[in-house]
């Protein structure tokens, strides 16, 4: 009912709509930047993501199980890549030649290779020693 109530009601499929055209328009501004290898200004365009939850987190209460529906559907994806990415990861790091790798050490290794990690070098240097040559 919700869902019927959120198509007949012309301020939120407006809504929508807009959003299509939206969307459309951005892609149009990312192929021009693009094709005139203007990298810095794709930076600057709104994340497509963002456009689209905030279009669904404005839906009122009244709408509240379309809006859920709505994020199952939105996030499954994101999700999917994330473990696709992991298993892939997994496979190439447990290859035939590394078949030998433990449970706990391809943990290890997965953990590594999945994480985003950047140490802080400057910090890190500070502590040490330099040596002068002779």
């Amino acid at each position: 009912m919700q869902l019927l109530d959120l198509k007949t009601e012309d301020l939120w499929s407006g809504k929508f709509t807009e959003l299509k055209s939206k969307l459309e328009e951005l892609e149009v501004q990312k192929c021009m930047h693009i094709a005139q290898h203007k990298w810095t200004a794709l930076k600057e365009i709104p994340r497509v993501e963002a456009l689209i939850f905030g279009a669904w987190n404005s839906l009122p209460e009244c709408y509240s199980e379309v809006k859920k529906l709505a994020y199952g559907v939105l996030t499954i994806f994101g999700s999917t890549y994330s473990f696709e990415q992991a298993f892939s990861c997994m496979n190439i790091i447990k290859s035939k030649v590394r078949s030998q790798l433990t449970n706990k050490n391809l943990e290890s290794c997965l953990k590594l290779k999945t994480a985003s990690y950047k140490p802080d070098l400057i910090k890190l240097s500070e502590g040490m020693q330099s040596q002068c040559a002779h």
